[in-house]
């Protein structure tokens, strides 16, 4: 394990655990009750055994390997201006910046072990959701916001191997 990124606390209790909602899919844990993704837990190894590259499950190891409110905060920076003008409130902003990790944050973690590299990641994110080719300003908003996440969850991850 890298130790510098055990600043954020992430990997330092964390356990690989099973569920018996998800047959066969392997999670992470800190309370060894409930999974990150909020499944029951029936299972768990030890933490000196748990590794991030045992987990199966997208949105646990996107939890597991990133720091969420690294790309939280960059996130905001964006959306601060929004809410300051009054154009959005703040629980619109909130529900913006909590909606684009949770959409970004499982598809970065597959797609970092499938061995993409940030630049893909990036890439990928504005072809598919427009705000590379519309011009109206809704995609270019998102399209900023969605960059800051990826921003955000490239300068926080684990950087052993998963």
């Amino acid at each position: 394990m890298n130790h510098d990124d055990l600043r954020y606390g992430n990997l330092k209790h964390m356990q690989t655990v099973w569920s018996e909602v998800t047959p066969g899919m392997v999670h992470a844990s800190w309370s060894g009750h409930l999974t990150a993704c909020g499944k029951p837990v029936i299972e768990a190894k030890p933490v000196y055994k748990s590794h991030p590259r045992d987990i199966t499950c997208a949105e646990c190891g996107a939890t597991a390997v990133f720091d969420l409110n690294t790309a939280r905060e960059r996130a905001k920076a964006v959306t601060e201006r929004y809410e300051e003008s009054g154009r959005l409130t703040s629980g619109e902003t909130f529900r913006l910046r909590e909606d684009a990790i949770k959409a970004i944050a499982p598809q970065a973690f597959e797609r970092r072990r499938a061995g993409d590299s940030w630049n893909a990641i990036s890439t990928n994110f504005l072809m598919s959701t427009g705000a590379a080719t519309e011009r109206d300003g809704i995609s270019i908003f998102v399209g900023k916001i969605g960059l800051a996440v990826i921003d955000g969850l490239e300068a926080s991850e684990f950087k052993g191997g998963y």
